[in-house]
């Protein structure tokens, strides 16, 4: 008998870690962190280029679907291409369209409009603080649609991020290698990885990105220390202009980028 329990023990552990990875519970996706000179003045070029919906629980403050947008002051970033968190992206439902509307605005373009067939309609802009934005046609999931990191092994990071934040490993429309983290309420978040050498993302244009805690912060913390991720700060509280209070906290992910956990007791899935 103590040699079957054994034996299925092992073949327990063997399914656990399956392709090489022990699959974490997923944590929802919560935010993305811009360096900017001026919160209000980026809040307002989002909203113009991009939509999303004020939210009040702090001023300049921008939400697509369950994912917030949010800005930290600082006027001398680096660009974010080439960083670790390279670039962010956004889907709309007529690229070509919006490519006339960035140029009558004076947006950036950093690479024109074009057609990848079997994938969707992509084109690079440019936000004025050095943010590098992939604007992809991609009817089934408009908004906010993916962040894309940068590191010299792509499988490492998704090893990393599948083993400390869940999520399932997928292909983006059949064919681009990323994870998706998709929760109850939460609205979708696609991570893909490119291959490259990295800067660290924190100092750059798009300073870190973020999960959400779903129980307790220290404990998930204390969770991920076991794992030997490094916590570059411990949970702290924050009490927002709203009154609204969090708990917050930094960990160095993959690849040099920077990570933040949130917890914001009291609000329901996707708010």
């Amino acid at each position: 008998m103590r040699r079957f329990l054994l034996s299925a023990a092992y073949v327990c552990f063997g399914l656990g870690f399956l392709g090489g990875v022990a699959k974490a519970q997923t944590l929802p996706y919560d935010h993305i962190h811009l360096n900017v000179p001026d919160s209000a003045t980026a809040a307002n070029w989002y909203e113009k280029n991009f939509g999303g919906r004020r939210i009040t629980e702090a001023p300049d403050r921008l939400i697509y679907g369950s994912t917030r947008l949010l800005f930290l002051q600082k006027a001398d970033a680096k660009p974010s291409s080439g960083s670790a968190i390279d670039h962010i992206g956004f889907s709309v439902a007529d690229l070509d369209a919006k490519m006339k509307e960035f140029e009558a605005a004076g947006v950036k373009i950093v690479t024109p409009a074009r057609d990848v067939p079997g994938l969707f309609k992509l084109a690079f802009v440019e936000d004025p603080w050095g943010t590098k934005i992939e604007v992809v046609q991609d009817p089934e999931r408009l908004g906010l649609h993916h962040v894309h990191m940068r590191a010299a092994d792509p499988e490492e990071v998704f090893a990393w991020l599948l083993a400390k934040f869940g999520g399932e490993r997928a292909k983006l429309k059949g064919r681009i290698d990323g994870i998706r983290y998709s929760s109850p309420g939460f609205s979708d978040m696609w991570i893909l990885v490119q291959k490259g050498d990295a800067e660290p993302s924190e100092g750059h244009a798009i300073d870190h990105i973020g999960w959400r805690s779903t129980g307790p912060l220290a404990k998930t913390i204390d969770g991920l220390r076991s794992q030997g991720v490094k916590v570059i700060s411990e949970p702290s509280p924050l009490v927002l202009p709203s009154g609204f209070k969090l708990n917050y906290s930094y960990v160095a992910g993959p690849a040099g980028a920077k990570i933040e956990l949130v917890e914001r007791p009291g609000l329901k899935a996707g708010e």
